[in-house]
């Protein structure tokens, strides 16, 4: 934002189906986890949001991540458990 950045071309086109077709994208992250670590080292986005929200948003997030991740799922159940 600070740098007017140009996003780059826009792609009319259904990114789930023919996103691997565009060449040269910039990538989301791939999770959470990901994407609270981007935002964790961009330090003018945190000091636009402010140091106080984005120590807490940090803080919940990450929390959140951690108990999505030690859920156990019926998939892992079913293939992964030796009974």
């Amino acid at each position: 934002m600070r740098t007017k950045a140009d996003p780059g071309p826009r792609h009319d086109i259904d990114m789930y189906k023919d996103g691997h077709t565009v060449q040269g994208a910039p990538k989301l992250p791939l999770n959470l986890l990901d994407a609270l670590r981007a935002y964790d080292q961009d330090p003018t986005l945190k000091a636009m949001m402010g140091e106080a929200f984005s120590s807490a948003y940090l803080k919940l997030k990450t929390d959140e991540w951690n108990r999505y991740c030690s859920h156990f799922t019926q998939w892992e159940r079913d293939n992964t458990l030796d009974v």
